[in-house]
């Protein structure tokens, strides 16, 4: 016979150590670490344990934890959703391409058809942009 894969352990009760808090969805016991001498871990500390305990809220920057509400500025300068800042060198949909369809792309001007004129003042700037250059 084929051995079968071990059953998953389940107890009436939460593992010593652990967050006694019930996560009905999952059908188990939550498996967070408590502090010494806790019943719940901090996520649950609020919803289950003291009612005089300091009030819990959710975080405004990323809903799906919560924080103390005495310490929401600190937290809000370390949590990891905050909007980090760009490098200098970032710029917002630079290769998304065109915004909408009636702009019209740059469009490539083949030297052959520019004025003599024009053609002198592109060389003059290409001369101002090239003066310090060593070539061999």
């Amino acid at each position: 016979m084929a051995a079968s894969a071990p059953a998953p352990h389940t107890t009436d009760f939460p593992v010593e150590g652990r967050c006694s808090y019930y996560v009905e969805k999952k059908k188990r016991f939550c498996r967070m670490v408590v502090a010494a001498g806790k019943r719940f871990c901090g996520e649950h500390a609020g919803a289950a344990e003291e009612e005089n305990a300091r009030k819990r809220i959710l975080c405004p920057l990323d809903p799906k934890h919560t924080v103390y509400e005495d310490q929401l500025s600190k937290h809000l300068k370390k949590c990891n959703s905050r909007e980090k800042p760009k490098p200098d060198f970032f710029i917002q949909d630079i290769n998304a391409g065109l915004k909408d369809e009636t702009e019209i792309p740059e469009q490539l001007v083949p030297i052959s058809s520019l004025s003599e004129e024009h053609l002198e003042n592109l060389i003059k700037k290409l001369q101002k942009a090239s003066e310090g250059f060593y070539f061999r």
